[in-house]
């Protein structure tokens, strides 16, 4: 349980601000970095931003005010701020002192950047005395401007335990005198695992990976399954739905199950009737369409409440060795290794901890528990949430299983029919960025899949995404898979993208 203390009379924590200017011209508003060292160069040396351990001493300082500003700050102190932050409310008591005791106080002069655009920063900044402020990037015919001014309390950046890290949006420099308490990325351990940014630990060695346990059906008949486990991984928003890559995932799983040995998936095609529902058990019924000498086809129903939810074609097929006619004319995007790319947690956890976003937002979501995701995610191009940017409707994904899969080849083909509909909708809104403030109704409607070539679902896949075409509430989008440098599975899926204008209207059904 975490113990909260009231705050020492001397020690200010105040919300951040979020400055609004009239005019981006305005001095106030233009990004204006001064050169506080040359400023300083008729008053002592250029020694730049001042760093050592709080519970060590420090090297007197230049001036009297920059004394003052170079005081050690007291652990004590120190852990009482921390214990006011939403973001270390998770963290068990005993390890907040630990944490205090690695802390590094920065110091900055008026003026001086504390981090910059396009750069990855130390760790996790905390201020603990002074006041900076947040500039934008200038955009095209225009200064840069003022974003939001943070105080003592505020903290703003990541400690990340891996080498790919986000790069910062905004410039953050110092106003007044500035002390920061900064835990580096040596420390993210501290941080991460089952503490606040729950980045998932290293599988257990011979523990069933967390998707296969998701794709678990139980035979009650012949020709009929059902769910038998309670929903593994639930959405962080609190949406009640299932996600739709589970009911392809499951639906295709059940249909496996009734086909004879020496058949593989070459193609699905599945249509979305009604949301299914996370709290209500979920029944597979499969018809056996065809069994021919090389093809076989199998229409699956998902029924809740007697209710059918999701239907699904599936055909199946004997492998042949003839490669009289075989080519690709999509060869694999240039792309970073995925070991460069940042994981879909540290890009969530970054936006949390962004500068531009204010104390109040921080504070809202830090107390938020994400669920751990049975894939771990890699986006090439996560863009800026912050910025109405229009980006083009296209993007490519890192992405595995976590943990080792069983060497069936139908846990394969569910594994990635199951991550096939993960941000795959989503690309048809990149081009309108209002939606980020919008309420919107998105849902998948159909989804289809053709499997070209053999893969492993638990180890890097490449999957480039494109939506050529957009309207009438809804978005038609296309994904191409690849393993090591070969196309394995085609995807295309139609969604609703639908703007709810009334702010008192329901989610409409479909």
């Amino acid at each position: 349980m975490v113990m909260y203390l009231p705050i020492e009379k001397d020690l200010v924590i105040e919300d951040a601000e979020v400055v609004h200017n009239s005019s981006a011209a305005g001095e106030d508003a233009e990004i204006k970095i001064r050169a506080s060292r040359a400023e300083r160069a008729s008053g002592g040396a250029d020694r730049g931003p001042g760093t050592t351990s709080i519970s060590s001493a420090m090297d007197a300082a230049p001036s009297s005010a920059r004394g003052a500003a170079r005081r050690p700050v007291d652990p004590e102190q120190a852990i009482v701020l921390l214990r006011t932050l939403p973001l270390l409310q998770q963290l068990p008591e005993d390890s907040l002192p630990k944490i205090a005791a690695v802390l590094k106080t920065v110091h900055y002069g008026p003026g001086e950047p504390i981090v910059q655009i396009n750069h990855e920063g130390e760790g996790l900044y905390i201020i603990w005395k002074g006041e900076v402020k947040v500039a934008s990037p200038p955009r095209e015919n225009a200064t840069g401007h003022v974003v939001s001014t943070m105080r003592s309390g505020d903290y703003f950046g990541l400690a990340t335990p891996g080498p790919a890290r986000e790069l910062y949006r905004a410039d953050v420099i110092a106003i007044t005198e500035v002390t920061c308490l900064l835990l580096t990325h040596d420390y993210a351990d501290m941080l991460s695992g089952a503490s606040i940014w729950n980045w998932p630990k290293q599988s257990v060695e011979g523990e069933q990976a967390l998707l296969e346990r998701i794709l678990l059906l139980e035979k009650v008949e012949d020709n009929v399954f059902r769910t038998n486990l309670p929903q593994l991984y639930r959405n962080p928003r609190k949406n009640p739905n299932i996600f739709g890559g589970q009911s392809i995932a499951q639906a295709l799983h059940a249909a496996c199950r009734t086909v004879k040995p020496g058949y593989a998936v070459h193609s699905l095609h599945s249509y979305f009737l009604r949301t299914g529902k996370e709290d209500v058990e979920t029944f597979y019924e499969v018809q056996r369409t065809r069994d021919g000498m090389s093809f076989a086809t199998r229409h699956v129903q998902a029924l809740q409440l007697g209710r059918v939810t999701f239907v699904l074609y599936a055909s199946f097929k004997r492998p042949e060795d003839s490669q009289a006619y075989e080519h690709n004319t999509n060869p694999v995007p240039s792309t970073p290794n995925p070991e460069e790319v940042a994981m879909d947690e540290v890009v969530y956890d970054t936006f949390l901890t962004d500068p531009r976003l204010p104390l109040s937002v921080k504070q809202k979501y830090a107390g938020i528990k994400l669920p751990v995701s049975p894939l771990e995610i890699r986006l090439c191009d996560a863009g800026d949430k912050f910025q109405r940017v229009k980006m083009q409707p296209r993007q490519r994904v890192w992405f595995k299983t976590r943990g080792k899969l069983s060497d069936d080849p139908i846990v394969h083909w569910c594994a990635l029919a199951y991550a096939s509909d993960m941000h795959l909708l989503e690309t048809s809104l990149r081009c309108h960025p209002d939606y980020l403030r919008s309420r919107m109704q998105i849902l998948s409607l159909d989804h289809s899949m053709w499997f070209h070539r053999p893969f492993k679902a638990d180890d890097w896949l490449l999957y480039e995404m494109e939506a050529p075409w957009a309207g009438d509430a809804r978005g038609l989008c296309f994904g191409r898979i690849y393993q090591n440098g070969e196309l394995v599975v085609t995807v295309s899926q139609e969604g609703m993208i639908r703007k709810i204008e009334d702010k008192m209207q329901k989610a409409a059904r479909l």
